[in-house]
């Protein structure tokens, strides 16, 4: 009887630990998946989520359209300096003024004549590689199957013939080459002012009521057209300008250690854990490191390091990082010096204090973002963001 009794509570014990064996199984499995889910969802995407303002601004669209074209979703460059340059920056017009009218008894609908007027005291001349003047279809037209549909030519005035460009109706922006126009410093006023005008002929598929070419026609067209069709145009410059790009990334870092010293309890127990948790197998120093020098992944968002405001894309940073001990013998894989060779045998021969070579990144690859700086928004290739690989010395 008690022999029985004592199977049966055995058994019971069995059953229960396999039950919460599985129930911890499932939880872990569960929390991996999701965080493998989470990770494949930030690195599919190519910037951070938008709001409803920010979709329906058709210059940041555009933006987004020329980072998605130069870049990886993790900010990976598809190619070398795509753009020729380390900086595209957007500028919108400081001063802009819009005439609208109806083409009567003419099938090309609605004629638009934009003068806008951009500040480039903040652009040396010395640095302009290209300058474009884009024209936009504007954010109701491009949700709007018989609006998008239409067909707009642009020439800008004092071009002439030679700057006429479409934009045809599967388009959301085209651009004209301003480069030399820009160069030479014409249609510059006092203050380093660019004043360009730019007219617009728009025409719509016409319906069975507006074949009409009469005053029926003109009504129906007019009738129907509520919204307009293009935005205000917009001014696209490609710098070179290596000694800007490091103070942005100099000022960004005094932010971040401002911000730091400011509130060091609430970013060192929040954050900075936030970063370090997010870093695979991270060990802490308990003694000599027990796995070689290679190379970990480390992804973290720009929140993290309060840099949210100006990061638009990518959404996530991978900058990776060299962890590991370095083995008494160098190979030739770690690409080590001929000095971290002879420290690591003085370091075995226990010669004087002199400490073993370092795992540190050997080298580095670029980094593609979008990023607003000073209300623009602009493009920027930066240099060494990534570790590729890592060497002791």
């Amino acid at each position: 009887m008690k022999a029985t009794r004592a199977k049966h509570d055995l058994l019971r014990v069995c059953v229960l630990s396999c039950f919460v064996f599985l129930l911890f199984c499932a939880c872990t499995c569960g929390a991996a998946a999701g965080r493998k889910k989470m990770a494949s969802q930030q690195r599919a995407s190519h910037h951070r989520p938008l709001t409803d303002e920010q979709k329906a601004d058709q210059n940041l669209q555009f933006m987004l359209s020329l980072y998605r074209s130069a870049a990886e979703p993790d900010g990976t460059p598809k190619q070398n300096r795509k753009f020729g340059s380390n900086t595209v920056r957007l500028l919108r017009p400081s001063a802009s003024s819009v005439l609208t009218s109806c083409v009567l008894f003419s099938p090309s609908g609605h004629h638009y004549r934009f003068t806008v007027q951009y500040n480039l005291d903040t652009v040396p001349s010395e640095q302009l590689i290209r300058a474009s003047f884009i024209h936009l279809r504007s954010s109701s037209s491009s949700s709007s199957s018989s609006s998008s549909s239409a067909r707009c030519r642009a020439q800008i005035t004092s071009l002439g013939k030679a700057s006429l460009v479409t934009l045809e109706p599967h388009e959301r922006w085209t651009e004209t080459d301003i480069t030399a126009h820009v160069q030479r410093g014409e249609s510059r006023g006092p203050g380093r002012h660019l004043t360009l005008t730019a007219q617009y002929w728009c025409t719509e598929p016409q319906h069975a009521e507006e074949e009409d070419g009469g005053l029926s026609g003109w009504w129906f067209r007019k009738k129907r057209r509520r919204e307009p069709h293009l935005e205000v145009p917009s001014l696209l410059l490609y710098l070179e300008d290596e000694r800007e790009v490091q103070d942005w990334m100099r000022g960004l870092l005094g932010n971040a250690a401002a911000a730091a010293s400011s509130s060091s309890s609430s970013f060192s127990t929040s954050a900075v854990s936030s970063i370090i948790s997010d870093i695979p197998d991270i060990k802490r120093k308990t003694g000599a490191p027990k796995n070689h020098c290679k190379l970990h992944s480390f992804l973290l968002s720009f929140d993290a390091l309060g840099w949210g405001n100006y990061f638009i894309a990518p959404p996530v940073y991978n900058p990776r990082f060299c962890q590991g001990s370095c083995p008494p013998v160098l190979t030739y894989g770690l690409h080590s010096p001929n000095h971290a060779i002879i420290q690591t045998m003085l370091n075995e021969l226990g010669v004087g204090d002199v400490p073993a070579p370092s795992c540190v990144p050997y080298k580095y690859i670029p980094m593609n973002v979008l990023v607003v700086h000073k209300k623009k928004v602009e493009y920027r290739w930066l240099e060494d963001m990534v570790a590729e690989s890592c060497t002791c010395r």
